[in-house]
């Protein structure tokens, strides 16, 4: 892609760079970094940012490399090593490789030349952060000569996407609803792809924007990562969400991944889960269509050997992604009078967790 001419310098905290520049840290001594000054080009194909440079987000960024100037937003310096290194690499059920712009945070992406398109692809727990962070720099950001930044919500859940729109306070938000799982594996930051069942799924409530999530379908089914626009992406959203809900946390409270628990006594509870979450669904208006606890376990079991992102927050000790999964399926059933015991009882326990880490942290 003709976007930037890129210049390599050396500098430490000595001998500081001048603006205008973005760092990645050195692989020999972790106090310098290598500055990377970039020059914009003149190409007007809209850019591409993605938040985010775990499995999900750097797997995308593979992807979208493809047909588009793609930086990433890497906070954490080892992984932008990795990245700066080897490039991101995905292996398994999808092959791609890429070496995307590497940028600290999301203030650089305007002293690189903005972006037309922004992915949204932490945890959700780290979304009220990013929201924070983005509020200012929405114009600053903005790619020279294109409308305002569009969002894309990347996440599990429910509510991420409007979410977004609530905290930003704006409605130019899209929502991926994604069919596969990643994971990173070894030392060079290679991203296993360990499920890959297209049709991805692309949605808006705004009409204004359709023609941007019709763009991104398009280029993305281009580049093989298979992908519709739906005008009701919230059935596609439910089920996932649901499917989450039911799945991931059984994994992280067993400690085990997906197989293990659809050949354990636990599956039960998936079971029960996936009946409530749809009762839920049903009563809020959402048709999820016939056999959908069949349909949904069918899904899963093309993953059996998956550890659900869960399961590492647990282990490692990170706040979960409860709130955004069994939480709102258990605040809606509240409110629409549907009985959900399995999930109160499963939110609840993943909560305690929650709970250690938080009176850890204080």
């Amino acid at each position: 892609m003709d976007w930037f001419n890129i210049s390599i310098e050396s500098y430490d905290s000595q001998h500081p760079a001048p603006a205008g520049c973005f760092f990645v840290q050195t692989l020999v001594d972790p106090i310098d970094y290598l500055c990377i000054r970039i020059e914009c080009g003149m190409n007007e194909q809209p850019r591409i940012g993605i938040i985010g440079a775990g499995a999900m987000g750097s797997s995308l960024a593979a992807i979208t490399s493809r047909f588009a100037p793609t930086a990433i937003v890497c906070r954490e310096p080892e992984r932008a090593a990795q990245i700066f290194e080897h490039g991101v690499r995905c292996t398994g059920a999808l092959e791609a490789t890429a070496r995307p712009v590497i940028v600290r945070d999301a203030a650089e992406l305007g002293e690189i030349g903005g972006v037309q398109y922004l992915f949204i692809a932490v945890k959700t727990t780290s979304l009220q952060e990013v929201c924070e962070e983005l509020a200012p720099l929405r114009e600053t950001i903005r790619q020279a000569g294109r409308p305002e930044v569009k969002l894309i919500s990347y996440q599990n859940g429910i509510d991420p996407g409007r979410a977004i729109m609530d905290m930003l306070g704006t409605t130019k938000v899209m929502r991926m609803v994604l069919r596969y799982g990643a994971v990173i594996r070894d030392e060079h930051g290679t991203v296993d792809i360990i499920m890959h069942d297209p049709p991805h799924f692309i949605g808006c409530l705004d009409e204004s924007i359709r023609s941007d999530c019709e763009y991104l379908a398009k280029h993305f089914t281009d580049v093989g990562f298979g992908t519709e626009y739906l005008d009701r992406i919230e059935v596609p959203v439910w089920a996932k969400g649901i499917i989450n809900a039911a799945i991931n946390p059984v994994c992280a409270l067993v400690n085990a991944d997906i197989g293990s628990v659809f050949e354990s006594p636990s599956r039960e509870l998936v079971v029960r889960m996936l009946d409530e979450g749809e009762a839920v669904a049903r009563a809020e208006g959402i048709d999820l269509g016939q056999n959908f606890r069949e349909r949904a376990l069918e899904l899963a079991s093309k993953s059996t050997h998956h550890l659900p992102s869960m399961v590492y927050d647990i282990q490692q000790g990170r706040p979960s992604e409860v709130g955004q999964l069994n939480r709102q399926i258990v605040d809606r059933a509240k409110a629409l009078g549907v009985e959900v015991p399995t999930h109160e009882t499963i939110d609840a326990l993943i909560e305690t967790f929650d709970w250690r880490v938080y009176h850890e942290k204080i």
